[in-house]
Order: structure tokens, then C-alpha cells, then sequence
């Protein structure tokens, strides 16, 4: 697989604005707004143009958001209001814009965005992409929305099997780059919306289908709407991300990059839709209360996982056969947190064999220099399906995951939310996800991501002399 970049060519710092006002997912009076002037176990094959900024040193690309491609939709999922934007999936995207809101987890005023055709079976034309700063809904903050190109062009073609990245973006709102210890204030919490114009027929469109962030969609055939601020002409709303599966930020070389590799508690399932309170948003703010922006945390997650591949994919891919693309194609990755071995159970793989896929992950990302940190399971105890046989497998890999020398830290979610006891999960971490209001004991609530987040041994990532000052922790 190759992953093909756009021209990078050098943005020097700019005057820039910055919104005065923090608010998110509401509607504000944005003529209020104060401004001021400022690659299976492989490795990925990048080709790229030359470029400066690859050779400036002390910088690099970190990733700031990403999302595992997943499959070609609908996959199993055909929520009814997708089908209307989508009536074909053969056909896929037919002349439409897409409007994906993104959460970035660290800004600068230098991006780059990458966008996948991976699961795709024709070329798919991207005929303009434009990002900007969401407003509230499908709507843009008015002078924020900024183009982008790909080798200095409007549009590219990605084929089939492959992901693009665009070229540097300069988003002059933004303050500047994150060269100082805090994290933006104003901009923290607030969303990217990047509009794609799908130019023709996409055919069958690779997307990861647990957003949890409410994007919009137009219909088919209208045309190139993404220059629009309004998100009147996007009628259809999706909780899918379509297209695109990273943001980059140009960050100080120290920055850094802690991937979520997983199933569904990493991916997020049943945590509440756009207020991003998966336990790795809770590690995020966790780590910037005490690194700012030295630290930056993505989710490559996707529900059903696996840790070993089982005698039935229940996937297109599992972990270990993603973990190429996935994990070790994430720009700037320096750490990887793993919670992942819950769906091995059901899935026919004996714990010896989910163990050893774990040791075989860990050994590779050791060999690059990669930390690795390993998160137990939590308590089995009462999820559909189990019995002695699995509450059995499940403290086998526990025990694996908390041995010294398997991770260089653990984090020990078992502990955090389970009765010392009966080793059952505690209720007031339970997630009443049926509509009788009984736990799955699989996902866990709000309370429950972060009590699993306060696990994370937040001065395990203490940056090194950033500017000749270190950072102290304020936990």
C-alpha cells in the first residue's frame, strides 16, 4: 500500500485571527467575535515531492485527529437519513458535497488532510475540498472556510487500495503553531468541518462507522457546495465519517502522538454522540491539564476488534492485520495504548494466541522506537455469552497485560471500575445501553471512561527540554 502525499511547499508564519470567544455546538453571534492579527507487520511505503518542510529540523507532522478506515458502506450499518443522501451504494457519493466535522486534539495554524479510498473499488475524484472552522451544526464560522490542494491543484483522483494526503493547509485564524506549552484556549473544543465535493460517482465509499460527531450531507447531484458557509444545501445528517481519515498539524519535534488501538470501548461505543467522553478524550484532557501541547491523542479504534485474527473474521480487518496501516502509518506516533482482547472470547481465539498476537504488536513498535502501554479488561462478569471458560481467558490476558516488561506502562481499568470483590463491574460505571435499562457489562458510561482515563500515568509522558524550560505537571 502506498500512501501518496501532496507538495508540501514551506508556509512561514503569517499574521493570523483568533476567535474571543470559546463556545461549542451552539449557535453564537459571530459578528460578536473579537478577532486580533497574530505501513500486515509491514512497512508503509511514502513517496512524496520534496520538500522543506520535511527537512526542518525540530518540527514534523503529528497526527491531531484520525479514524480507522473501516469498510465500504454501508457496511453493517443503513441508518435511514444515510440512504437518502446514498440511495445507491454501487454508485456511492454522485456529484455531492460531504461535510465531515472532526475534532481536532491539538491545532496549529499548518495542516495537512489525508483522505482514504482504501476499501474502495474505482477511482474516486475529490473535485474540491475546502476546511473551515464549524460555527454550530453544518455551519461555518464566516471567513474561516480555506482551501485545499493537492500538489498545488484543486482536485486529485485517488485509485482504488490507496490514501492521499493534501498539501499544507495555512489556516490564518488559527494562532499560530503549537511551539508554547498550553493548549490554545480559545480554539480547544471547538470542531474542523472540511467539505468534499465527490466529483462523478464515488462507487462503494470507504468510511468508519462509529463517529459519534454529527456530520452533514447534501443531496446527490446538487454539485460543489463546499465554498458555502451555511449548511442549508446539506439536509442529511450522519454519524459515519466518509473519505477522510486523518489531520495532521506541523508541531515541534518533541510533540507527543498517543494512538488508541482497539475495539469498541476505544472506538467509542455507547458514549454520548458529539461530547467526546471516550476514555481517550478523557486522557486527552488529562494530558494537556498537564503537557499542553506536547502531547496529542487519535483513536484508531473499530468495534468487533480483535487482538488475534479468529477462525472468522468478524471485520474486514483485525488489529493485527490493520496494524500496518492503522497504527504505524499515524504521522508522529510515539505511543500506542492498547485495549483490545474482549471479542477474542467470542470469537474462538484461545488466550495463549490473543497473548502472543499482543507480544508480536509490542515488539514491533519497540523496534521503532514506539512505547507501548497496556490497558486491562475490565470484568466479563455478566456479559451475554460468557461463562467460566471465558471469565477464565479473560484473567489469563489481564494478568499478561499487568506483568512487568509486557508494556512499558499499564494502565489497570480491572481495577478501577470493578468490585475488589466480586470482581464485578460497579454499577455506576455500567452502561444501561438495552432498552430495559440492563448493562451490557461490555461499554462503559461517562463515569466509567474516566475513571478508566485516571489509570493513565500521566508523568509517563512528561516532555523532554522544550525552549530550555521542562514542563511541570499540575496533577
Amino acid at each position: 500500500m502506498n500512501i501518496i502525499l501532496g507538495a508540501c511547499p514551506e508556509v512561514g508564519r503569517q499574521g493570523m485571527t483568533r476567535l474571543g470567544e470559546r463556545e461549542a455546538r451552539r449557535k453564537v453571534n459571530w459578528n460578536s467575535v473579537c478577532w486580533r492579527q497574530a505501513a500486515l507487520f509491514g512497512i508503509i511505503t511514502i513517496t512524496s515531492p520534496l520538500s522543506t518542510q520535511a527537512h526542518q529540523a525540530g518540527w514534523k507532522w503529528a497526527a491531531s485527529w484520525t479514524t480507522a478506515p473501516q469498510d465500504v458502506f454501508p457496511g453493517s450499518s443503513t441508518p435511514a437519513l444515510v440512504n437518502f443522501a446514498f440511495p445507491n451504494p454501487t454508485v456511492g457519493a454522485n456529484n455531492q458535497t460531504l461535510r465531515m466535522i472532526i475534532k481536532p486534539d491539538l491545532w496549529s495554524n499548518k495542516v495537512r488532510l489525508r483522505f482514504s479510498n482504501y476499501w474502495g473499488t474505482q477511482p474516486v475524484t475529490l473535485g474540491h475540498v475546502m476546511v473551515g472552522l464549524q460555527a454550530y451544526s453544518g455551519n461555518l464560522v464566516p471567513g474561516t472556510n480555506t482551501e485545499v490542494t493537492f500538489g498545488g491543484k484543486q482536485s486529485v483522483t485517488i485509485p482504488p487500495g490507496e490514501q492521499i494526503f493534501s498539501d499544507a493547509v495555512l489556516l490564518k485564524w488559527v494562532n499560530g503553531e503549537p511551539s508554547e506549552q498550553d493548549v490554545d484556549p480559545v480554539l480547544d473544543g471547538h470542531n474542523l468541518a472540511v467539505s468534499i465535493f465527490v466529483q462523478g460517482s464515488s462507487g462503494p465509499l470507504t468510511y468508519h462507522g462509529t463517529a459519534l460527531n454529527e456530520s452533514f450531507l447534501s443531496g446527490p447531484n446538487v454539485g460543489d457546495l463546499t465554498a458555502d458557509d451555511s449548511d442549508v444545501n446539506y439536509p442529511y445528517e450522519t454519524n459515519h465519517f466518509f473519505l477522510i481519515d486523518a489531520v495532521d498539524v506541523w508541531v515541534p519535534a518533541d510533540t507527543r502522538v498517543l494512538v488508541g488501538a482497539g475495539s469498541s470501548s476505544v472506538d467509542g461505543s455507547v458514549t454520548t454522540p458529539d461530547n467526546n467522553d471516550r476514555f481517550l478524550n478523557w486522557m486527552s484532557r488529562r494530558l494537556h491539564a498537564a503537557w499542553g501541547n506536547h502531547v496529542s491523542v487519535v483513536n484508531e479504534g473499530i468495534g468487533g476488534d480483535t487482538a488475534a485474527i479468529p477462525p472468522v473474521l468478524p471485520l474486514r480487518q483485525v488489529l493485527p492485520q490493520r496494524f500496518s496501516r492503522d497504527i504505524l502509518g499515524v504521522s508522529g506516533i510515539t505511543d500506542v495504548i492498547f485495549y483490545i482482547g474482549t471479542n477474542d472470547f467470542g470469537d474462538g481465539v484461545p488466550p495463549a494466541q490473543s497473548i502472543a498476537s499482543l507480544q508480536n504488536m509490542v515488539s514491533i513498535l519497540r523496534a521503532r522506537g514506539i512505547k507501548a502501554i497496556g490497558s486491562t479488561l475490565i470484568s466479563n462478569i455478566g456479559q451475554a455469552g460468557t461463562g467460566p471458560a471465558t471469565y477464565a481467558a479473560h484473567d489469563e490476558i489481564n494478568a499478561y497485560i499487568l506483568t512487568p516488561g509486557s508494556f512499558d506502562s499499564t494502565a489497570d481499568f480491572f481495577d478501577a471500575t470493578c468490585d475488589p470483590v466480586t470482581k464485578i463491574l460497579l454499577p455506576q460505571y455500567a452502561t444501561h445501553s438495552d432498552p430495559n435499562g440492563t448493562p451490557d457489562y461490555l461499554h462503559l458510561g461517562r463515569a466509567g471512561a474516566e475513571a478508566e482515563a485516571n489509570t493513565l500515568d500521566v508523568n509517563f509522558f512528561a516532555p523532554v527540554m522544550r525552549g530550555g524550560n521542562r514542563a511541570l505537571s499540575q496533577n
